[in-house]
């Protein structure tokens, strides 16, 4: 059994400008698969970088990482005020195994850690739309309890419109980047790594984590119809106001002429 190192997954932005990728060749030794890095910094020192916005650290120095992290930022698009960071501790021994936080695996293969770090990378992903799909919930919270208390909302047509394309991009941008959530096309060639990576996204409860995220999302889209009715209902309202003033126009003209 060998000593106890250190994994740690960040997710420090939205996504990576395919420029990285050209760039991490000319200062690194790296591999390119579909849409991830693979670099070789030292000895057991490895990076795995995917394009969606996370890179996983194996056994990587604290200076190596920070040099790493000051290399792509120039990369990063919509980088977070914020990183999302995951810490894990591991060692190599005689049987894959993950529990309280400790990752045993059986042996130090590059493909074994690629296919690890799939479900991490993973996991912070997920956990970067956990966090936005609950915000976008708790900031329209009160729309029901106006409609619950008052029969309308207290919101003007404009405001409205607003919340519509708030909620509207903050349920795509989900939608769009959904297929991220799947099993990767790297199992298609390496199926016999598969079971690695299942007992990783098992352990970090990926799948049970992913239908409470469609639920918030047909929350979302709930919210979505409730603005969506009254936006209506206040357009029709307006148009019924019009009508009224339009006939009780005509029918002053109307006394104004009878009497003239």
């Amino acid at each position: 059994m060998q000593a106890i190192k250190k994994l740690i997954a960040y997710q420090t932005c939205e996504k990576f400008d395919t420029k990285l990728f050209v760039a991490l060749q000319e200062r690194y030794k790296t591999t390119l698969q579909k849409d991830i890095a693979i670099l070789e910094i030292n000895d057991d020192e490895l990076i795995i970088l995917f394009k969606y916005g996370a890179f996983v650290c194996w056994n990587t120095s604290f200076d190596n990482i920070k040099f790493f992290q000051d290399f792509i930022k120039k990369y990063e698009i919509e980088r977070f005020e914020e990183s999302i960071v995951e810490t894990l501790d591991y060692e190599i021994s005689n049987e894959f195994s993950i529990k309280l936080d400790k990752l045993t695996l059986e042996n130090s293969q590059k493909v074994t850690k690629i296919a690890i770090s799939h479900a991490i990378a993973q996991n912070i992903k997920l956990e970067q739309f956990e966090t936005e799909v609950q915000k976008s919930i708790e900031e329209n919270s009160t729309i029901p309890k106006q409609l619950a208390k008052n029969g309308a909302m207290n919101l003007s047509k404009k405001e409205i419109s607003k919340k519509i394309g708030e909620l509207y991009l903050a349920k795509s941008k989900i939608n769009l980047h959904y297929d991220l959530l799947d099993t990767p096309e790297f199992f298609w060639e390496h199926s016999e790594y598969e079971a690695h990576y299942e007992r990783i996204s098992k352990y970090l409860d990926i799948r049970s984590r992913v239908e409470v995220l469609n639920k918030k999302l047909e929350v979302i889209q709930e919210l979505l119809n409730m603005l969506s009715n009254e936006q209506n209902h206040k357009y029709s309202s307006f148009l019924e106001w019009i009508i009224i003033i339009l006939i009780a126009f005509e029918i002053i003209m109307n006394i104004a002429e009878h009497f003239l």
